[in-house]
């Protein structure tokens, strides 16, 4: 009885880490990446944690995933000095991440920006358009694309990834993002 209890026991741990999520590789060229269980680094505008920007329930892995909708022009946003990410600069960053577009009405912008620290000035901005690249309305898609930053942007500035509404009238949720040094 006790063979057959150990072995039933190794079966259902083995299913259960059947069915989870592959995590991305982090390594030293790792921004950042959240699935939005934890903060590490994202906030709001006001730098404080706003719940209404997550969406629990329909996340592509763990509970949570960040939101735009009719009331949330921008979702949570992450916000470093690019001297903090590293000493010296870098060129070209890489975004991966997973987009949930219920609709062809959900249009959101995958926004990375490189933003003046005391002014607030955008120095820099591009984007990856959700309603461009997502064909799938339903499901959990995955998106990336590679940002070339300016070569005269200076380590005091920050770099700043956030999810935009634009002209989106429905949800869109962003899960699992990823963003690195690609060079």
């Amino acid at each position: 009885m006790k063979e057959f209890a150990a072995i039933l026991s190794l079966a259902l741990l083995g299913a259960c880490a059947g069915n989870t999520p592959t995590s991305p590789e982090i390594d030293a060229n790792t921004i950042t990446f959240n699935n939005f269980e934890a903060g590490g680094g994202w906030s709001s505008d006001a730098g404080r944690n706003d719940p209404t920007l997550l969406d629990k329930g329909r996340a592509h892995s763990g509970q949570y995933a960040i939101k735009v909708d009719k009331d949330h022009e921008f979702s949570l946003t992450y916000d470093m000095a690019l001297g903090r990410i590293r000493s010296q600069k870098f060129k070209t960053i890489h975004l991966e991440a997973w987009a949930f577009l219920p609709s062809d009405k959900a249009t959101g912008v995958v926004v990375v920006q490189v933003m003046e620290p005391v002014s607030n000035k955008q120095v820099h901005g591009d984007g990856l358009n959700l309603g461009e690249v997502v064909k799938t309305y339903g499901e959990w898609v995955p998106v990336s694309k590679d940002f070339t930053l300016p070569d005269d942007i200076t380590m005091m500035q920050h770099l700043r990834l956030s999810l935009w509404r634009s002209n989106a009238s429905d949800v869109v949720l962003l899960d699992d993002v990823k963003l690195s040094i690609k060079e």
